[in-house]
């Protein structure tokens, strides 16, 4: 019986054989992660994972565990990522990755084929998509609601007062169309969202 290669190589690579970083920005092998950041599930089951910190791309990995696809190298063109650092699915078989370093959200279909790029959001560093909206939330507190069309519909500064300027959304949850949990990673808090 043949077994899987560890999805976790910078694990083995860095801590177990004592490697050092040779390239700043890897491609990336199939099978493998370099500090992943986020991950989503289509209507079919499939996984995709935002493979960001190391590497600079996205997978697709069918429920049965095999690598489909993968796509993405450093940089700010066409199928390119700087830190995508959040995933979201919608129910019309769109993947939305939120692009950090290049301030945008990548729009794919399920095939990880291109669809369109979003802008205006800041640096999403989460992104949630409801049936009515695209949420996308900046390390800076900043909350941007969209609708499906990428139309910026409105923005909020959250985290008022706590004396931090950075990091201060680090992670979105969409309970519903307008109930949004949100998650930081300079005062290790959770806040709940309402919007009226």
């Amino acid at each position: 019986m043949a077994e899987k290669p560890e999805a976790i190589d910078y694990l083995e690579r860095y801590l177990e054989r004592g490697e050092k970083v040779t390239e700043r920005y890897p491609a990336g092998a199939m099978g493998t992660f370099n500090r992943e950041t986020d991950i989503t599930w289509d209507s079919q089951d499939n996984i995709y994972v935002s493979d960001g910190y190391g590497n600079s791309r996205f997978v697709k990995i069918s429920k049965d565990g095999t690598w489909v696809k993968a796509v993405g190298t450093h940089g700010s063109g066409p199928d390119q990522f700087s830190t995508p650092h959040g995933i979201a699915s919608d129910g019309q078989g769109n993947i939305y990755v939120g692009d950090r370093g290049n301030n945008r959200i990548q729009v794919y279909d399920t095939n990880m084929n291109f669809k369109k790029s979003i802008a205006g959001v800041g640096a999403p560093w989460s992104v949630q998509v409801t049936p009515k909206y695209i949420y996308s939330g900046d390390g800076t507190g900043k909350l941007y609601r969209l609708d499906h069309d990428g139309k910026l519909l409105g923005w909020a500064q959250t985290s008022l007062g706590h004396g931090q300027s950075g990091c201060l959304i680090h992670m979105l949850h969409a309970e519903s169309d307008n109930v949004i949990y949100k998650g930081d990673c300079s005062t290790w808090t959770v806040e709940k969202i309402t919007i009226k």
